[in-house]
């Protein structure tokens, strides 16, 4: 399948990684992209680089922002084919020194930034009484099984996968599909902090390709790489070997 092309399409966390290489690869190819995060700045100059990317700046993780994201969106445009929802953020849980805070910071943005977005952007999807209406959610592979320290990380992932497989099941019948990407490892702003090691890592060229070819057939999962996606598939159907003998292999 070829990459969406005359789309209205809206990205969220598209300040930098995946989402930024997305919406410069979906511009590129003939579409308006309407591109959200935190950082104006970043936004801006990505405006600047393409006539077809417009900056819709908002904090996700503010409660309050739904009524202020409509309101913005719809100042841009009435209608939208596909909304990425890929706003995410990741801190890690040190259990002899515990942040319990930290779970509602990550689950603030991972989750709820993207219910919040969700909420703003799906009259405008419905708006749209032709195309192939498509919600996708960046989701990851962790959730798939555990991981050391990934408390916070691997449950915001989790709750948002199973949201969007079953938000798919209630827009089955209006042509609505909802993908759910679960990408591995992918060299990013937010993994450069990362103190241990990443196996299969790949590039946000690599990892944005692997989303557009599969982009236009709106699949219900997106999973790559290949490699570690056969290895996790392994650990999700052995899971106390996963548990007893694989995840304590990884911690720092």
């Amino acid at each position: 399948m070829t990459t969406p092309t005359g789309e209205k399409i809206w990205i969220t966390g598209a300040s930098s990684g995946m989402g930024r290489e997305l919406a410069l690869r979906l511009a590129e190819a003939g579409n308006e992209v309407l591109v959200t995060a935190r950082n104006r700045e970043a936004l801006e100059s990505m405006a600047a680089m393409h006539s077809g990317i417009t900056p819709v700046p908002a904090d996700l993780s503010d409660p309050d922002c739904v009524v202020f994201l409509q309101e913005s969106l719809k100042q841009h445009t009435q209608v939208l084919d596909r909304m990425i929802l890929n706003a995410g953020t990741c801190e890690y849980l040190e259990i002899d020194d515990p942040d319990w805070q930290m779970m509602e910071r990550v689950m603030s943005v991972n989750y709820f930034g993207a219910i919040r977005s969700l909420a703003a952007g799906l009259p405008l999807l419905k708006q749209h009484s032709t195309g192939a209406r498509h919600i996708v959610a960046v989701g990851s592979q962790a959730s798939r099984v555990v991981f050391p320290r990934a408390e916070a990380y691997g449950a915001s992932k989790a709750a948002l996968t199973y949201f969007m497989e079953s938000l798919a099941v209630d827009l089955a019948d209006q042509n609505i599909r909802v993908s759910v990407v679960q990408p591995g490892f992918v060299e990013t702003p937010l993994t450069e902090s990362n103190d241990f090691p990443m196996p299969f890592l790949m590039s946000v060229d690599q990892a944005a390709e692997h989303i557009l070819k599969r982009l236009m057939a709106r699949p219900t999962h997106i999973r790559f790489p290949w490699s570690l996606s056969s290895v996790l598939a392994i650990g999700s159907t052995l899971p106390w070997l996963w548990r007893n003998w694989v995840a304590p292999k990884l911690t720092r």
